[in-house]
């Protein structure tokens, strides 16, 4: 009996990513869920599916490479770039100082 509970305990631990996956509504819940099934006795996919887990789903894995802080498409380095330009251009005072 104990090493069902035991068993049961340890396959809840393991299956943590695709529970913090759905809890969180990720886009990718049923990939997460497929990597947690099939992968079971890997730790690399289960730490790859724990972190694509708890991952901001508004963001991509290269979005702090490209610049894109926000995973929005605005707010990286080109856009404060444009912006303070047009600020420029458009004669704003706060922009002129920098």
């Amino acid at each position: 009996m104990e090493f069902l509970i035991v068993g049961l305990i340890l396959l809840a631990i393991y299956f943590i990513p695709t529970f913090i996956a759905f809890q969180r509504r990720h886009t990718y819940k049923w990939v997460i869920l497929g990597i947690n099934t099939f992968a079971i006795a890997a730790g690399v996919p289960w730490l790859a599916a724990f972190i694509w887990a708890v991952w901001p789903t508004n963001k991509s894995l290269i979005d702090p490479i490209a610049g894109n802080v926000t995973g929005k498409g605005y707010r990286n380095s080109g856009d404060t770039i444009g912006s303070l330009e047009y600020g420029r251009e458009r004669g704003y005072s706060e922009e002129k100082d920098k």
